[in-house]
């Protein structure tokens, strides 16, 4: 072929070239140019191997191919074999939820006939017990509640029996103890009744004693004048001096005195009036009281300071009621600061108007009440003077004629200066209903 050889000795490891049918493991390998004589050997080897691999591919088809139908048919095989099985479990699975439904609900339906049953008072009904399930452990479960029940109902009804014929007993026994008792409390309402008269009886009597001996000293004075007139007209006839000058002095004196103790009986009488509930001035009334208690009051070296803020405030009431009442709480601070012998012998006295209400202020400088007795004070028979001196009943009658007429009295200590020193005393409050017109 006329192209450049290169010949070289080499390790043949297959039958190549003219090597071809030669078991040699060496020969001369030639290279050149000619590409095709070359490779030669190669594309051979490339026919031979891609004329296996074809035989062999062919061949793999064929058992994939078989494979296949293999797989398929037992696939469909096994669908067939779930669907058929899966028939059956659905249908098994709901013969059973049937039977387990129906077995449930006739016991249950057992349960609620024999709920029923006992509801309607058939407390010996049980149900019967087939089973040793929860359904049958409901059921024995059912059947002792039954029996404890019954049983507490049967001891009801024996302790309902008896408790009616207690009840009955009871119920005469309290009948009888009710008309007894009706008794009883008309009889203390007579008493109580007649207590209160006596206590209205005890004050009227306490009351008419302190104006007995205020009358007393009021006429004291008019009756030592009369006396005096009296003793100087006689000297003067034993005399036998011109009388008729000095008896028309004289006599107009003793008119005046008598005049004097005319006015007396008159304030005293008009006291004592069971007038009917009317409007008054209050002023009117305290100046009527200070005017009946202020001689006596004078000669125990004992004032009374009344100041008014508004002399025009009235009330509807008893007007001799509350000059009782007004009297009852002056006399028990004269006696107080007269017992005490106290350095301050005055009695502040105020009216004013606060809160569309009258308040009269009654206060002294005596050292106040004890705390342990300042809330006894207007209880019936309580006083601190001694038995000859006081019944207890002043200050709790003073309480009772107020609050008939929507009236209250209160009372504290308190601290005033007087003369720049603190001193204490009682304070009594009378809060009385403005009348407005």
């Amino acid at each position: 072929s006329k192209v450049w050889k290169l010949t070289t000795a080499a390790a043949i490891p297959y039958y190549t070239g003219k090597y071809a049918n030669s078991k040699r493991g060496f020969g001369f390998v030639t290279i050149g140019a000619n590409v095709d004589e070359f490779h030669a050997a190669a594309d051979n080897t490339k026919r031979n191997v891609t004329k296996i691999l074809n035989v062999q591919t062919e061949h793999m088809k064929e058992i994939v191919d078989e494979n296949d139908f293999e797989i398929k048919s037992f696939i469909k095989a096994l669908i067939n074999e779930l669907t058929i099985v899966t028939f059956i479990m659905v249908v098994l699975v709901i013969a059973i939820a049937v039977w387990m439904s129906n077995y449930i609900t006739a016991k249950i339906e057992k349960l609620l006939i024999g709920t029923q049953k006992f509801a309607n008072n058939e407390l010996d009904y049980r149900i019967e017990v087939h089973s040793n399930d929860e359904i049958g452990r409901l059921e024995k479960s059912f059947n002792n509640m039954a029996s404890k029940i019954k049983n507490l109902i049967v001891k009801q009804n024996e302790l309902n029996e008896h408790l009616e014929e207690k009840v009955e007993e009871k119920t005469k026994e309290l009948k009888l103890i009710n008309e007894h008792l009706e008794e009883k409390v008309k009889e203390e309402v007579s008493k109580n009744r007649q207590k209160d008269m006596q206590l209205v009886q005890q004050s009227k009597m306490a009351s008419i004693g302190e104006m007995i001996s205020m009358i007393i000293h009021q006429w004291k004075q008019p009756l030592n004048a009369i006396s005096m007139i009296n003793s100087g007209i006689e000297l003067r006839l034993k005399l036998n001096q011109n009388v008729n000058e000095d008896l028309q002095k004289d006599n107009e004196g003793i008119k005046k005195q008598i005049e004097l103790m005319s006015t007396t009986m008159e304030d005293f009488r008009d006291f004592f009036k069971n007038k009917q509930k009317a409007v008054y001035p209050v002023d009117k009334a305290i100046n009527k009281t200070i005017n009946l208690i202020n001689d006596i009051f004078k000669s125990l070296g004992v004032f009374i300071k009344y100041e008014a803020h508004d002399k025009s405030l009235q009330t509807l009431g008893y007007e001799n009621e509350l000059i009782q009442v007004l009297i009852n709480i002056l006399n028990n601070a004269r006696d107080i600061i007269k017992e005490k012998n106290c350095k301050v012998k005055i009695i502040d006295l105020t009216l004013q108007e606060i809160d569309d209400n009258i308040i009269i202020t009654i206060k002294d400088y005596a050292g106040g009440i004890p705390v342990e007795i300042i809330s006894k004070i207007f209880e019936p028979y309580f006083t601190t003077k001694a038995e000859d001196k006081g019944t207890g009943l002043g200050l709790y009658m003073c309480k009772s004629i107020l609050e008939k007429v929507d009236a209250t009295i209160e009372v504290k200590n308190s601290l005033t200066i007087y003369e720049n020193i603190e001193y204490k005393g009682a304070s009594f409050k009378i809060t009385l209903k403005k009348y407005k017109g």
